[in-house]
């Protein structure tokens, strides 16, 4: 089996709510767990979504896995559900024409990658598909490390500069972690 497989179908990785997952989130790639500990078993999957400045009223959904620059699923069956409410996403009317060009970027990116098997030349090189997989991450900020319902740091799986991905898109870095005894994936980002 692959260790990380590019661009999955948004069927393969999320549990329910398919069509909501699928309208705000984009699957960038999915990574066998025993690339990082080798006892673990499953699949976690690398996202990137677009976040809307103007929406004020996703802070109802805030909560304690969810926050500004976090989101974080229930692994259920190596797909993942979301662990708030799909209005944490909500695209306002200042923010949808740029939502559009970046969903339209994605899609685009993912077309040239099947067709040539490498990810388009955006930022003046060759794009890469991941920063880095496993180990630590190289935080742009401040030690942002989440931590599981127990208090304990969860494991760093990758981190993934977006603009690898996208034309026109904010430039950010999103790193993935996992807890193994909570079958949690969270994802984060810092800007640069």
């Amino acid at each position: 089996m692959m260790k990380i497989s590019m661009f999955p179908d948004a069927e393969k990785i999320f549990a329910d709510r398919i069509e909501e997952h699928k309208k705000y989130l984009f699957p960038l790639f999915s990574i066998n767990l025993n690339l990082i500990k080798p006892e673990w078993k499953g699949l976690i999957h690398m996202l990137d979504y677009n976040d809307d400045p103007y929406n004020k009223n996703r802070i109802k959904s805030f909560n304690e896995h969810c926050t500004e620059y976090k989101i974080c699923f229930d692994i259920l069956n190596d797909k993942y559900s979301l662990k708030t409410d799909f209005n944490y996403f909500d695209i306002s009317k200042e923010w949808m024409e740029y939502f559009e060009e970046s969903k339209n970027d994605y899609y685009n990116t993912k077309e040239y990658y099947f067709k040539y098997n490498k990810l388009p030349n955006h930022i003046g090189k060759p794009g890469r598909c991941y920063e880095q997989i496993g180990g630590k991450p190289e935080w742009i900020q401040d030690d942002s490390t989440p931590t599981d319902p127990e208090g304990n740091e969860m494991t760093f799986i990758s981190q993934v500069y977006n603009s690898n991905y996208y034309v026109n898109t904010g430039v950010k870095h999103i790193y993935l972690f996992y807890s193994d005894k909570f079958k949690l994936a969270t994802l984060l980002y810092q800007i640069t």
